[in-house]
């Protein structure tokens, strides 16, 4: 009897949990999840995040080397625009270019990257910023 009793048990626990493995998700979780990606492709700056340093070479280059972070979970990024901010002694600035990245950033991941520029006179620093992306399909 005792052998029985444990055996319907174990039956029943075995069916449960493997109709709970069997369901789809609900409607309710595939809206947000739409939600939220539509969110991530009409807004990429929210979740690009640049960081980096630079150096001059010996060829009298400035070499700015960095990575791009992408934290959104479940759109890709592709054409990142990187604006490039060189700055004198005083904090003024002595010229901008943009530089777009050929990789694709994977939700969750991180593109690294190297520029090199010719030497701009008169600066001492450079700043990152992304200023534009295109959400990958």
């Amino acid at each position: 009897m005792k052998y029985a009793i444990a055996a319907l048990i174990i039956c029943t626990l075995s069916v449960s949990c493997n109709s709970a493995n069997n369901q789809r998700p609900s409607t309710k979780y595939e809206e947000k999840k739409a939600s939220m990606a539509d969110m991530e492709k009409e807004s990429p700056l929210k979740f690009l995040k640049i960081s980096g340093s630079h150096r001059r070479n010996l060829v009298s280059q400035e070499v700015v080397e960095g990575e791009v972070s992408n934290h959104a979970t479940l759109t890709s990024y592709k054409n990142i625009e990187i604006q490039l901010t060189f700055l004198s002694n005083d904090g003024s600035t002595v010229d901008k270019q943009k530089h777009t990245l050929d990789d694709v950033a994977k939700p969750g991941s991180s593109v690294d990257f190297k520029i090199k520029v010719s030497h701009v006179k008169d600066a001492s620093s450079v700043t990152m910023d992304i200023v534009d992306a295109v959400a990958d399909k």
